[in-house]
């Protein structure tokens, strides 16, 4: 079903998959920013387990639609980009593993929201970038910072800076991307891999991206000082219990276990 008229959601048992449908590149609008919204809202429901994004047409995004956004005078642009700054935010927030397949064309605002999701795969040769230097201005939703945190900063500032193309095989090197794929397998292997996500161990997920959040901020030690606070509730969880069960039960390789995402 549509979201809005520039974005499609579509739940697959626990999966829910959005796609962006703006015929004009899937530039970033007000289509898809209200789309994203409402997404949101749906994704918080305990329903979902697993968050696919994608794209149709020749590019998953050719960045924000600047007749929309930047042409706008301050007072209504700085909302709109703080608001999609929030959106992304929430993304991050999710306790559920989330992943984006881009193919064609991946730059600025695009690369942005794909930068949101705890994976992102891609079609070979697919050109990703931020072309911001060519509007003389910084990536305007947190690009960089997101950037710098798979990257590194000296990658981040050379990539956000050089108003470059780059192909997909060169973001795997520097692991901005994790994997690059045939054009013709990838929407079907990545609906695949986060199909599985829907039906695992959706708290021990949820637990990971805790722990990396407290890593990203606080390092290490940061981490470890929340680990079994973040670690044993999970542990009580009727997956871990059932799971733990099992495979004492019955041993490794042998157990088979339904996890229901509690």
């Amino acid at each position: 079903m549509a979201v809005t008229e520039h974005l499609k959601l579509e739940r697959k048992d626990g999966l829910l998959v959005l796609t962006l449908a703006n015929s004009d590149g899937n530039r970033i609008g007000l289509g898809i920013l209200t789309g994203l919204r409402a997404a949101m809202v749906e994704l918080k429901r305990s329903e979902t387990r697993a968050v696919l994004l994608r794209a149709e047409g020749p590019a998953f995004s050719h960045g924000a639609d600047l007749k929309e956004f930047v042409t706008r005078p301050p007072s209504e642009l700085f909302p709109l980009m703080q608001e999609y700054l929030d959106i992304l935010g929430d993304f991050e927030a999710l306790e559920k593993p989330t992943l984006a397949a881009v193919h064609g064309v991946c730059s600025s605002g695009g690369l942005e929201l794909a930068l949101a999701f705890d994976q992102i795969w891609a079609a070979e040769g697919t050109k990703i970038g931020f072309l911001e230097p060519n509007i003389a201005t910084p990536p305007l939703a947190g690009g960089v910072q997101r950037l710098a945190a798979r990257a590194g900063r000296a990658r981040a500032f050379e990539v956000t800076t050089s108003g470059h193309w780059y192909e997909a095989e060169q973001f795997e090197r520097w692991n901005i991307i994790n994997r690059v794929l045939p054009l013709d397998r990838l929407q079907a292997e990545a609906e695949s891999f986060a199909a599985k996500w829907s039906t695992g161990p959706t708290r021990a997920y949820g637990g990971v991206k805790t722990l990396l959040r407290a890593w990203d901020r606080h390092g290490v030690a940061g981490a470890d000082k929340v680990t079994i606070a973040t670690v044993a509730p999970i542990m009580a969880s009727d997956d871990a219990k059932a799971a733990i069960k099992a495979h004492s039960t019955r041993g490794e390789g042998r157990a088979r276990v339904t996890f229901l995402g509690r």
